[in-house]
């Protein structure tokens, strides 16, 4: 209530301030056909800025300026003076102009109000889509994830195992089986970790910007390509630039980039048979001032035709592909302030998106 009252005032105000400005400029200028124009424009920008009410206010004020200061006799208020109609031709022309603001106003607000919403709800949609893609970037690596849990979960086994043993020794053993819990502890962190980095890629979670280090992030989303990367007999290559500024953005979804692309990498190789599969991720300084990071294979490069057609959606050159991934990994990277691209480069693709340092 208290800050409905003090806009209310701020309008009047606006109201007088624009009115009193129309006359001391007219009366400045000593010309009697710049009044109207004027006072028109004060109108204008008292509804505009402070609302219908404050509008009339400034027709109430321009009408009674122009009485009292421009029509004869002058420095007198008077509806029975002979040029009295011409006020009419003011003030009626004026309320209607006042009427008309209002409306544009309230329809301009109308109008922003929708478009906030619209781009709200399609952020909420690209957000599913993202979460969407990152499923199934985590179902393509099932296999990898199986096996990376299976390998601590089967050290804790054994350990355990071979903690029994230590302790059913005649005497038992405790600094040996102490050594085995402290493995078996360390075996159990390490699996906690991993399902913590697929609960992280997998979750749904709203937008989270902060400051990220793409070199970590680059290792981390390297670890869990390892089982995909052994399974498909493909060799690993990490080329990090050092001192590397960080980057404003989503770690979650700078990662899911990172891994679709990675994936795309892989499975572009798997045919490959005349020369080693080898898969890098590179990450650059350019001079422009942004961060670069760049995932090329050795496969057989990008299709014949334009590259851009890559990044459309549902566009696909795998047979079991749905078209989605680079399209929402250029979505991604769009709304971080970057870009992404990609060319042939020797025997291989590159797909590399930049985006601005931090700072």
């Amino acid at each position: 209530m208290q800050k409905d009252g003090g806009r209310a005032i701020r309008g009047y105000g606006l109201a007088i301030l624009c009115a009193a400005g129309a006359l001391l400029v007219t009366q400045s200028l000593r010309n009697p056909v710049f009044p109207t124009p004027l006072f028109f424009a004060a109108i204008s920008i008292s509804t505009w800025y402070g609302g219908g009410i404050p509008g009339i206010l400034a027709v109430l004020f321009g009408t009674l300026a122009l009485d009292y200061y421009f029509i004869p006799p002058e420095r007198t208020l008077s509806l029975s003076k002979p040029e009295t109609p011409y006020l009419l031709e003011f003030a009626l022309p004026a309320l209607l102009t006042c009427w008309f603001v209002k409306k544009r106003k309230i329809a301009e607000v109308s109008l922003r109000q929708a478009r906030d919403e619209l781009e709200s709800k399609v952020q909420e949609r690209q957000a599913e889509l993202a979460r969407v893609s990152r499923m199934m970037t985590i179902g393509e690596m099932g296999v990898s994830v199986a096996h990376e849990i299976n390998q601590p979960l089967m050290a804790v086994v054994l350990n355990g195992d071979a903690c029994l043993q230590w302790l059913a020794a005649d005497p038992p053993n405790l600094e040996e089986a102490r050594k085995t819990v402290g493995r078996i502890i360390d075996e159990g962190t390490r699996a906690g970790e991993i399902l913590r980095r697929i609960r992280t890629v997998s979750g749904k979670t709203t937008t989270q910007k902060a400051p990220v280090d793409l070199n970590a992030l680059s290792v981390e989303a390297a670890s869990l390509l390892d089982r995909e990367l052994s399974r498909n007999h493909v060799v690993l290559r990490t080329e990090l630039a050092r001192d590397l500024p960080s980057v404003i953005g989503d770690k979650v979804q700078l990662q899911q980039v990172v891994l679709n692309l990675a994936m795309n990498a892989i499975e572009a190789m798997r045919q490959q048979s005349d020369r080693p599969r080898e898969l890098c991720i590179r990450t650059v300084r350019p001079g422009s001032g942004g961060v670069i990071v760049a995932i090329e294979d050795s496969g057989p490069g990008l299709p014949a035709g334009d590259p851009e057609q890559l990044f459309t959606a549902f566009y696909t050159t795998k047979e079991e592909g749905f078209g989605i991934g680079l399209s929402i990994s250029r979505t991604i990277v769009e709304a971080h302030s970057g870009r992404l691209w990609a060319f042939n480069s020797g025997h291989g693709a590159v797909f590399q998106f930049e985006l601005p340092a931090n700072g």
